[in-house]
């Protein structure tokens, strides 16, 4: 298979990785049953700036967060780098897309977090951590790793990614189906598994 640079470091990656798994855990050892009281305040003031485009921007993320439209995009991505025949980097986003919904899953079941009163929609599973979070952390770390070029001129591209992100986890928060602690939790979980994951593959391609 082709070989890949998707990091300058890919071992300081994987150790990142590493780190934000052992937030995340902490966080699912620590976390209460209920809100913390940042959780409750943060969902409090999500009441208070309620209006109808912030309302259509939050269902148009929660909408790119679940079937067909996730799937749609992970399959786009999976068909552009088959057809350029990048064989390690399909392989590693398409573990690195199963890893991180699988983890976010388990992590539901073993926390089994109640999910804040009055959600505007229905999702599926606890609160602790948010899969929509999770899934956008390691999709946009994934896209900036596989189709741009490992160094500073990167750096843009990453607010990007940076941004997407926070404008998935708000999305969660704003319809009051998931605690603030929740969505940190998720995205920290997504970015440590593409961090990982990518970081992994080119190390032991290098190894």
């Amino acid at each position: 298979m082709k070989a890949e640079r998707f990091f300058s470091r890919p071992r300081e990656a994987v150790w990142g990785g590493i780190a934000l798994f052992a937030v995340v855990g902490l966080g699912a050892i620590l976390i209460p049953s209920g809100p913390l009281g940042i959780d409750q305040r943060w969902a409090d003031a999500m009441k208070d700036i309620h209006s109808e485009f912030l309302r259509h921007v939050a269902l148009v993320s929660n909408s790119l967060g679940i079937w067909p439209w996730r799937a749609a995009a992970v399959a786009a991505i999976a068909c552009i780098l088959l057809a350029t025949r990048r064989l390690l980097a399909l392989v590693t986003f398409a573990v690195a897309e199963a890893l991180a919904p699988l983890l976010s899953t388990l992590l539901k079941a073993l926390v089994d977090r109640p999910r804040p009163p009055g959600g505007q929609v229905h999702p599926v599973g606890s609160s602790y951590p948010s899969g929509h979070a999770t899934d956008a952390g390691t999709t946009a770390v994934a896209l900036v790793l596989l189709f741009t070029a490992a160094g500073p001129g990167r750096r843009p591209w990453w607010i990007v990614a940076g941004l997407g992100i926070v404008v998935m986890a708000w999305s969660r928060t704003y319809l009051q189906v998931h605690w603030l602690s929740d969505v940190v939790a998720g995205a920290a979980l997504g970015i440590g598994v593409a961090l990982a994951v990518f970081g992994a593959a080119q190390w032991r391609r290098r190894a």
